[in-house]
């Protein structure tokens, strides 16, 4: 066996432990030869690090749910939204919509439920509802995703009824909901 056939513990360690013994060779034991420049040294060094990091050890990671969506051809959750304020009910309606975008493109068929609570109901009435959060609920009802909000939080903070805009449906008590829709194999997922 030559001086670079991989040995056992170079195999397990893979490409980069046989370059830094080449490297150490060639920097080290090298010097009897003549000839060779410390200029050479240094391009056969970028070179052979170059290359090395080229390695799969090194290779961008690819964001990737296989693991977790194995096997499944349908998926059920029921959001439990309590968001304050319009940024954040921005964000998280982008979110839910990216998720069930995701799902899709993954072979899941999703079913969801978005339910709302707390003090942001407020934000899901005609004269507070930010344009981009209504255009991402009406996307989201398009896609067969039920919005709904809950009675007993309107009647906590005030709010009337018939301000609610017209995409989200009213249930008496999102709790219903919740204990309704787990029962019957929905994940629940909270956003505050």
């Amino acid at each position: 066996m030559d001086r670079y056939t991989a040995s056992a513990s170079q195999r397990q360690f893979g490409r980069p432990a046989f370059v830094a013994k080449f490297l150490i060779d060639m920097i080290y034991f090298r010097k009897s030869q003549g000839g060779q420049t410390m200029f050479a040294r240094i391009i056969i060094l970028l070179i052979l690090a170059v290359v090395s990091c080229h390695d799969p050890l090194f290779a961008a990671q690819k964001p990737d749910d296989h693991d977790a969506l194995a096997g499944l051809k349908k998926a059920s959750v029921i959001f439990d939204v309590r968001v304050p304020d319009h940024e954040k009910l921005v964000f998280n309606l982008k979110l839910i919509n990216e998720t069930f975008d995701g799902l899709i493109a993954q072979g899941v068929k999703p079913k969801m439920v978005v339910s709302f609570r707390g003090p942001g109901v407020k934000l899901l009435t005609a004269a507070e509802i930010d344009e981009d959060a209504l255009e991402l609920i009406r996307e989201l009802r398009k896609k067969g995703v039920r919005i709904e909000v809950c009675s007993v939080a309107l009647r906590v903070f005030k709010v009337e009824q018939a301000a609610i805009i017209p995409e989200v449906r009213l249930v008496a008590n999102v709790f219903n909901s919740f204990i309704g829709y787990q029962n019957k194999g929905y994940a629940l997922i909270a956003i505050n």
